[in-house]
């Protein structure tokens, strides 16, 4: 496989989480109406889809690990895709949060193998480039989805088919990655050993440090997420179509970021390209809370996208430091990664949901502790550490 397949096909299969987080943003206040809750209940489903793309992943790694990545792939797409259909029929908000977390188990079940599967094939500098390359486009994902969703919101006035765009999406990326990864007899088969694997994961000092930092720092993203529709829609009174425009940007600066890193990778060691990142985010962030009770959107939304476009020099710079530690249990280290990140970030989407007081003040300090807290950790703990550089 050429390497520009093998980006494209990962960045298809990754992309598969961010489509079933965004598309449905702008239909929040159409599935209120039609499930006669409100649009935080509703909200509350982002944070659920978090927690089960963490259980997907922590049960899915250690099997790749023993027996490979495509089965699990294959199971943890056709999950997706049964349980997107199931959702086009519920019309009960408790039973969409269970079949959310279904649908974002076997998406962690199948992206887990995402990391894996670059680390099983390149290693250093040479796969935070790779990181890179499949971000920058994985990212356009996030990128469309808002306005996907929202044109097909207009075209067929039912928010349910979303989700049979979603169950579309993830046949084709079934299709094309059993194509592209062919059945492979793996000759060492391994005990799946989940328990001893995540103790010498945790137990690791070194990457658990840039874990950490990674896990606190990318949370203010969830909690955006969570309530980027709330703010952009009833705190600034945007349309539906300029909400889109303002959630759009925040993505397109992460693709450029993610596409400077992967050339400044070959320049600059990955961890000083992390450093930036987590340094660059904290200024941000402090300028928001200086800011956010006197200034508009047109300042508000350029400075969200920065603070999000800084993850493009944290997410593949610290991924690809993380594993060269585990070689041989990277789906699981990813995995343990995916926990924490999506734990954490559930939870910060949580508070932004339910603190929500109709103005920027909680979604501001969460992302500015949020991203205080990951750069101490990282340029305090990896010095003393003296983790690779």
């Amino acid at each position: 496989m050429t390497e520009r397949r093998l980006v494209f096909t990962l960045a298809a299969l990754s992309a598969i989480t961010p489509l079933a987080i965004d598309m449905y943003l702008p239909a929040i206040s159409s599935m209120s109406e039609s499930l006669n809750v409100s649009e935080p209940q509703v909200a509350i489903s982002i944070s659920i889809f978090f927690l089960g793309l963490a259980a997907g992943q922590l049960f899915g790694g250690p099997i790749s690990d023993a027996y490979g990545r495509r089965p699990m792939v294959i199971m943890g797409l056709g999950l997706f895709c049964l349980s997107s259909i199931f959702i086009i029929f519920t019309n009960d908000i408790h039973v969409l949060w269970i079949l959310r977390f279904v649908q974002a188990f076997g998406g962690g079940v199948a992206t887990v193998n995402v990391a894996a599967s670059v680390r099983d094939i390149f290693s250093g500098n040479e796969s935070a480039r790779i990181f890179s390359m499949i971000g920058s486009i994985t990212i356009l994902a996030p990128l469309v989805a808002p306005a996907l969703g929202l044109v097909v919101i207009s075209l067929f006035k039912r928010w349910e088919a979303i989700f049979v765009i979603l169950s579309i999406y993830s046949l084709f990326a079934l299709y094309f990655y059993a194509k592209c990864f062919k059945a492979a007899n793996v000759k060492d088969k391994r005990k799946i050993t989940p328990i001893r694997n995540y103790i010498d994961i945790l137990a690791t000092a070194k990457p658990m440090i840039i874990m950490t930092a990674l896990v606190i720092s990318s949370s203010g993203l969830y909690a955006l997420l969570a309530s980027s529709s709330i703010v952009y829609i009833n705190y600034f009174g945007l349309s539906k179509f300029m909400f889109v425009v303002c959630f759009s940007m925040n993505i397109s600066v992460m693709m450029i970021t993610s596409k400077i890193n992967a050339r400044l990778v070959r320049k600059f060691s990955a961890m000083k390209l992390l450093r930036f990142g987590v340094k660059t985010q904290v200024f941000i962030a402090v300028i928001l809370m200086i800011l956010h009770e006197s200034a508009n959107v047109f300042i508000i939304a350029p400075l969200l996208a920065l603070f999000i476009g800084m993850l493009g020099f944290i997410f593949g710079n610290a991924i690809s430091i993380i594993l060269e530690y585990f070689p041989k249990t990277s789906a699981s280290a990813n995995a343990v990664v995916g926990v924490l990140q999506y734990s954490v970030g559930a939870a910060a989407g949580l508070l932004a949901s339910l603190f929500d007081d109709g103005t920027l003040f909680s979604l501001i300090l969460i992302i500015t502790l949020s991203s205080l807290i990951g750069a101490i950790i990282l340029l305090v703990g990896a010095k003393h550490t003296k983790v690779l550089a």
